[in-house]
Parts: structure tokens; C-alpha cells; sequence
């Protein structure tokens, strides 16, 4: 199945959740937000939420700065 995340065509093998994706690219949940078609999804959901072809993941992560 294709998706897209951050802009970046990605093919996954199988039925994926978002909380599988993101330990697929190294993206700790902690501190990250994620939005799938312009929607954000809940952090409680991402272990239930999957993903299906064509959507459009966007991951966003919170960094520290001064």
C-alpha cells in the first residue's frame, strides 16, 4: 500500500498503525503529533488507528530551542 508522509511517497507492506509506522521510522511518540488527511489523531489512538492507501501522514515533532 502507498502513503504519504511528510510529503515523501511510502510504500508499506502490510495494515499498519500509526503507532507502528512511527516505531518504523524511529519517531518516539513522546513529544510527537501526528495528522493523517489534514486530521489530527489523537495520541491515544495510534496504537488503534490504521492507516489506509492513499493518506497523507504528516508528523510533526516538538523541539526545544532558545
Amino acid at each position: 500500500m502507498i502513503i504519504e508522509v511528510n510529503g515523501e511517497r511510502t510504500e508499506l507492506e502490510t495494515t499498519t498503525t500509526v503507532a507502528e509506522l512511527l516505531a518504523k521510522l524511529k519517531v518516539p511518540q513522546e513529544g510527537t503529533a501526528v495528522a493523517i488527511n489534514d486530521s489530527i489523531v489523537p495520541k491515544s489512538t495510534f496504537a488503534q488507528r490504521t492507516l489506509e492507501p492513499q493518506d497523507k501522514v504528516d508528523i510533526f515533532s516538538l523541539v526545544a530551542g532558545g
